[in-house]
């Protein structure tokens, strides 16, 4: 047969036994495309072509394409187009994983923590004056503490900025982050960080962040935060009041909506009185029941806000806590399962679902949608060759890029990993050593073992986030969230590409955002 020539021809270029690594077939609702691992490339192509990738990266089988129900002579022209497009484009090349080929900050360990930093984040308290319903410290989630009693020391705040300073270079910005539970539950203790941080380096470029509940923000606090102009403030703010007060309540079940907004409306006041600008962010968290009510509730309410103040906007959905689990091989992959047929466009997420029937508007919500989820699809690596190389997956240095110090003084990677084992402390410094073997060496051999499966390892951004416990590197806690990965970003593939195909000036505004 005609075929086996061609089945021959695409299995001796291809780089590996396993097929599933080199690419992805997806589709629009009219259209479909091929993305390319190794290149970053994109392909438009026809349906029968579609039909036959989709096929051939499902099952990890070229002889399989033979169960097509499809014309022979239609089967060929797909196959001849398949045959000219890998060789013209440098298709399916994307090289095996290795040691060898996993590049990034890490290699220049000592370097980067010597002499790189950038950010610590404070655990001022683990107090909170809120009982969120879904939040990370609830009794429910075992990957994190749960609210406690203790309170972070000026000595051991001191101290983490002290090494901060230290260990980043001088005519570079740092940052300062005030965490917790509520940080403004240490309103005083936020007072005498950036006196001491500003007396004692003067000379240095700080800026200061913190994320709150915006309840404490009395006239004397707003005051005080209006005139850091060096201040990025984050509020927690769901929707309008009944959306907001079904999950954000206090310890007393009462909603919070009236006096986050009566904290945020003294901040803006004063802020507009200082120096002009009312500048903030928003932070929303989405939650159950997704339905079209909703979210044009949440979407009109955040509208009408954006004009009265000058706001950023970020959303999320709530953190789930991972359970441990086998890792199931790729062929037996529920999202593997291949069926010869074309019904497998689907848009799971609720807010993508709603952009979508609403790109001819200009809502809200929509600008988040393509900045949160679409950024990363737009600004991917593209190549006219494959890239040689891959990332340490999506991780920084830990205690480099950023350093978390919890109220006692220890230091880990992040506030956004919960349980992992402890990189140093304010009074030892960065265990180098352990960082090495616990987050450099252990994790590339689990990226080996599993990301270098994937056709997603050049678009995936998840870090160190699940991948410990207690004791240390821990994939099973992982294999979850990888899946949960690969469908949110062959969904954002297909959106992204809708969006193109009908409203492509969306696309195009991405080349304006500047993500720091």
């Amino acid at each position: 047969m005609k075929i086996d020539k061609y089945i021959n021809d695409i299995k001796s270029h291809m780089i590996g036994e396993n097929f599933f690594r080199l690419g992805k077939a997806f589709r629009t609702f009219n259209n479909f495309y091929f993305l390319d691992t190794g290149t970053g490339k994109v392909f438009q192509i026809s349906e029968p072509t579609y039909r036959i990738l989709d096929c051939i990266f499902k099952t990890n089988s070229l002889e399989k394409i033979k169960e097509i129900d499809m014309d022979e002579d239609l089967m060929e022209k797909a196959l001849v187009e398949i045959c000219l497009e890998m060789k013209k484009n440098n298709l399916f090349l994307a090289p095996v994983i290795s040691r060898e080929n996993i590049v990034g900050n890490h290699m220049n360990l000592e370097k980067n923590l010597s002499s790189e930093m950038s950010s610590v984040t404070l655990e001022l308290t683990e107090k909170c004056n809120l009982r969120c319903k879904y939040c990370i410290y609830g009794e429910t989630n075992e990957n994190y503490r749960c609210f406690g009693s203790k309170d972070m020391s000026f000595d051991t705040a001191r101290k983490a900025i002290d090494f901060l300073m230290e260990h980043s270079k001088r005519d570079k910005k740092v940052y300062i982050g005030f965490y917790g539970g509520e940080p403004l539950l240490k309103f005083d203790l936020i007072k005498e960080i950036c006196e001491y941080t500003e007396t004692n380096f003067p000379d240095r470029e700080i800026m200061y962040s913190m994320t709150t509940n915006g309840t404490l923000i009395n006239t004397e606090i707003a005051k005080y935060l209006a005139s850091k102009r060096n201040l990025s403030l984050v509020i927690s703010l769901d929707g309008p009041e009944d959306i907001h007060d079904s999950n954000r309540v206090f310890i007393n079940n009462r909603g919070s909506f009236s006096e986050t907004m009566k904290g945020l409306e003294k901040f803006v006041k004063y802020k507009n009185l200082l120096d002009g600008t009312h500048f903030f962010l928003v932070s929303s968290v989405l939650t159950p029941p997704y339905n079209n009510e909703k979210i044009e509730k949440i979407d009109k309410f955040f509208n009408k806000m954006a004009e009265k103040y000058c706001f950023g906007f970020l959303t999320s959905y709530v953190s789930r806590t991972t359970k441990e689990e086998d890792y199931v091989p790729i062929i037996m992959r529920e999202e593997n399962q291949w069926e010869d047929n074309l019904n497998d466009y689907w848009v799971y997420d609720p807010l993508n679902i709603w952009t979508l029937a609403n790109l001819d508007r200009d809502p809200f919500l929509k600008k988040t949608l393509v900045k949160e989820s679409l950024i990363g699809i737009h600004r991917r690596n593209i190549s006219d060759s494959p890239i040689s190389y891959y990332s340490l997956n999506g991780c920084c240095v830990p205690g480099g890029r950023r350093l978390y110090v919890t109220v006692n003084g220890e230091y880990l990677p992040c506030e956004r990993i919960g349980t992992t084992p402890y990189i140093g402390d304010v009074n030892r410094g960065l265990d180098i050593e352990k960082i090495k073997k616990e987050y450099i060496d252990k994790f590339i051999d689990e990226e080996i073992r599993y990301c270098g499966e994937c056709w997603a390892i050049n678009l995936c951004n998840n870090c160190y986030i699940d991948c410990f416990d207690d004791h240390g590197i821990n994939f099973s806690h992982r294999h979850e969230l990888c899946k949960n990965t690969r469908g949110i970003l062959c969904e954002n593939l297909s959106i992204y590409h809708e969006i193109l195909e009908k409203n492509p000036e969306i696309i195009n505004g991405l080349n304006d955002i500047i993500i720091e």
